[in-house]
């Protein structure tokens, strides 16, 4: 007896050491604290280009941020871009700030690109000479050059027909901005307007870093308004932020009210601050360790993570409720010993049902299941260690509401041996089923936006004036070469620019309208030197210039149409930095670029654009929202699959115990969970993946329920304990339901709805309890 308790001591001092030097180790290490709803959802199963183009994409949007200045006064809002530039620039967070384009650096991007103005064309010239409109090319060169805006980079010799011209103008397209006076100026607004582009140095979701930069943006904005220049802002360090700034605000809401909750509770029924405080330990123990074995397994741990975490204490709390509600009727050598079957049985059936999420490939999922194992196991370790010797001390009393609680479960009708009930329960199961069969489900990945709708109108408003990409839709071209990319390119261009004709798309950005294909560029020399042959003389002969020039610009055209444009020679310019981004890979073995189409796509446009997906000829089209949302689904199928599977293994080891009576402890939880997914499918408007794994947690507390009091042949203090346990869940979990955070959402509703049928239909399941005389509580025992 000694030799075992002994063992028992040094097995509470260990467990103490352990817990001490694990979050000990976690917290001292850095850790990042992810907010995007992305990165709680499986990387794309297609093949490695298709992802790695996506999370190209996906970068880029990530460490950019963009930010337009505007106001009355063009001076002003000039006056106010510099400063704000300047401390950002100075800023250790930042790694670039572009707002101005230096003369040397115009003249840089005119110099590399002017040798090959014969073998690149602007987009309008080239189709007026593909058409044979040779003298329309030769009346425009007239206009633009007897302009008095006529550019001064074109010349009469070198340049004739200001091809060179017409090739930057089509480029000035691409974005609406101007450079002005050098710096970067948005056309075609009603106010003077400025942008300012920077490059982020560390993690958009670092809260230090958005802290910093975002500061500095608040107090420029603040001294700013007074002189009347706004500033609109777009990037993921916006949409971090205000997703971490939500879901924190509404995990200290969740956690004041059900913590304000379960206090209240606990001192009504124990009369004791003891005894809440006892309640604590394993709770507070139990997420501790749980959030620092996540952030030591994982690289960065998912804010939901933590949110869902911390309702974990609506089952953790469960072993301590039971241990201390026994040790009311109990001594305390005695209490372990009665209830350890069924606190052991308890936590293996929850380990298997949140086990089950770790085999998902959902990273968030899989997080939270390492969360919510590691903690209910260190939850169960600490009541079973030291609740023996932190309770030693108290005096037995059975609490009044004990009674109570036990009349209010006789109210409720039983099952066994009621027909009526049998077959009302028959009907309402079979309703339910019904209801899922025809029901529908809420795959989208869209309805899981975090982001305030403030945020995602001025999101839409800068892209929309700045002309940018707001697609997430791209064309993935492969090929064994990067000239073999750009001929596909080509080729898949002429039937989006026909698409574009049709307003099927809005526009698109590709690699070969920079870097057309050597193929082409041949082409391009073709039609110049048809052009000039056609066209030159007539065009000198109204100029008025020598028949002698003919030959010098001849001569000047035949200098440059042998030296295109080679793709080591373009990826060597600095001007083309931010075409360079449309390479996902280059090597000698494959290379992949992007077709980045503009603006949202309607169900004809995408329905034209799968069309001309061709996998075995190197065009793969990428819808990134579908991709996810039918990912969603998939693994929503599964998740389903492995919840039953998990079910099904409990129920063998229940039916290993139980024999015959296991029905009482599976039967509760199972209607529930059907009955609160019939209910979902009616007012949730469907079904989606977090639900289900909301219904996880439903399932383990349920059976839980059933188990406990199997254990303790329906014991009055084991239904108290069960009930508090229910209430601690619905309060911790029940309050997500009011979260404006989807998933935590999805995740409240579930609870509170199945928790609640839970609660009513496991006492329908059992026999009847004879009442109980309750005893006063001890006045002054602790």
């Amino acid at each position: 007896m000694k030799s075992s308790a002994a063992i028992l001591r040094w097995a509470a001092y260990s467990w103490f050491g352990l817990v001490i030097a694990v979050v000990f180790l976690a917290f001292r290490q850095h850790h990042i604290i992810d907010s995007s709803i992305l990165t709680l959802l499986p990387k794309s199963e297609q093949q490695a280009f298709v992802q790695q183009a996506a999370d190209s994409m996906s970068a880029q949007f990530s460490n950019r941020l963009i930010m337009l200045l505007s106001g009355e006064s063009d001076e002003k809002v000039r006056s106010a871009v510099t400063p704000l530039a300047q401390e950002l620039s100075e800023s250790a967070d930042i790694s670039e700030v572009l707002f101005q384009i230096e003369e040397k650096g115009i003249g840089r991007l005119r110099d590399d690109l002017y040798p090959y103005r014969f073998s690149i064309l602007g987009e309008e010239t080239r189709k007026l000479m593909l058409a044979g409109e040779y003298s329309q090319v030769r009346d425009r060169a007239l206009v633009r050059l007897l302009s008095p805006l006529s550019p001064t980079g074109s010349h009469v010799v070198d340049d004739p027909f200001s091809l060179f011209d017409e090739l930057l103008s089509s480029r000035n397209d691409e974005l609406n901005v101007q450079v002005s006076d050098s710096f970067l100026k948005v056309t075609g607004t009603n106010f003077p307007t400025y942008m300012l582009m920077v490059t982020l140095s560390g993690d958009p979701f670092s809260p230090d870093l958005q802290g910093r930069v975002l500061g500095t943006i608040s107090r420029h904005e603040q001294v700013l308004k007074e002189s009347g220049v706004s500033i609109q802002t777009s990037g993921m360090l916006m949409h971090a932020a205000a997703g971490a700034t939500q879901a924190s605000r509404e995990m200290s809401t969740i956690g004041i009210g059900s913590l304000a909750g379960i206090v209240l509770v606990m001192l009504m029924v124990f009369r004791q601050f003891s005894s809440l405080l006892l309640i604590l330990v394993p709770v507070a123990v139990g997420c501790s360790v749980a959030a620092a074995v996540s952030i030591l397994v994982f690289d960065r741990v998912h804010i939901v993570t933590f949110a869902f975490g911390a309702g974990l204490v609506g089952v953790s709390i469960d072993y301590a409720l039971h241990f201390l509600c026994e040790r009311r009727a109990t001594a305390s050598k005695n209490v372990l010993k009665k209830i350890l079957p069924g606190l052991l049985l308890g936590l293996l059936s929850s380990v298997f049902a949140y086990a089950a999420q770790a085999l998902t490939p959902f990273p968030g999922l899989r997080q939270m299941a390492v969360f919510s194992v590691v903690g209910l196991c260190a939850s169960w370790l600490t009541v079973v260690l030291w609740f023996p010797y932190l309770t030693s001390k108290q005096h037995q009393s059975r609490p009044s509401v004990v009674s109570y609680l036990n009349k209010v479960r006789n109210i409720f009708p039983r099952l066994e041996g009621n027909p009526i009930l049998i077959i009302l329960v028959v009907v309402t199961l079979c309703v339910a089923i019904n209801a899922l069969r025809g029901g529908s489900n809420q795959d989208d990945v869209r309805l899981l936006q975090t982001s305030p709708p403030e945020l995602l109108t001025q999101e839409k408003n800068v892209q929309k004036l700045l002309g940018m990409n707001g697609s997430s839709q791209f064309f993935l071209v492969l090929a064994g070469s990067l000239d073999q990319c750009l001929e596909r390119e080509e080729r898949l261009v002429e039937e989006l620019n026909r698409l574009k004709s049709l307003g099927h798309i809005r526009g698109y950005q590709s690699l070969s309208t920079v870097l057309p294909s050597l193929s082409r560029q041949v082409e391009n020399i073709e039609l110049v030197e048809q052009v000039y042959s056609s066209q030159l003389p007539s065009f000198y002969s109204t100029l008025g210039l020598p028949d002698a020039m003919l030959s010098k610009a001849a001569d000047h055209l035949d200098q440059t149409k042998f030296q295109p444009l080679t793709a080591e020679v373009w990826l060597q310019q600095k001007g083309n930095d931010s075409w360079k981004n449309l390479i996902v890979e280059q090597s000698e073995e494959q290379v992949a670029t992007i077709i980045q189409l503009k603006g949202d796509l309607d169900d004809d446009a995408l329905q034209q654009l799968e069309l001309l997906s061709d996998p075995d000829h190197g065009l793969i089209f990428v819808d990134q929202v579908q991709n996810i949302t039918a990912l969603l689904g998939k693994y929503r199928v599964q998740i389903v699959e492995l919840v039953v599977i998990a079910y099904l293994c409990v129920f063998l080891i229940l039916c290993f115990r139980y024999r015959t009576q296991v029905w009482r402890v599976v039967i509760p939880p199972l209607l529930a969970s059907i009955y609160t997914l019939a209910l979902l499918v009616e007012f949730e408007s469907g079904i989606n993946l977090f639900h289900l794994m909301a219904l996880i947690l439903v399932l383990g507390i349920g059976l839980d329920m059933g188990i406990f009091l199997t254990e303790t042949d329906d014991d009055p203090n084991t239904w108290l304990a069960i009930s508090l346990s229910a209430y601690t869940s619905l309060l911790a979990f029940g309050l997500l339901a009011l979260s404006n955070t989807p998933v935590l959402h999805h995740f409240g509703v579930t609870v509170l709805i199945g928790l609640t049928l839970v609660w009513i239909l496991t006492p329908m399941m059992r026999v009847k309890v004879a009442d109980v005389s309750a005893q006063p509580d001890s006045a002054g025992s602790s």
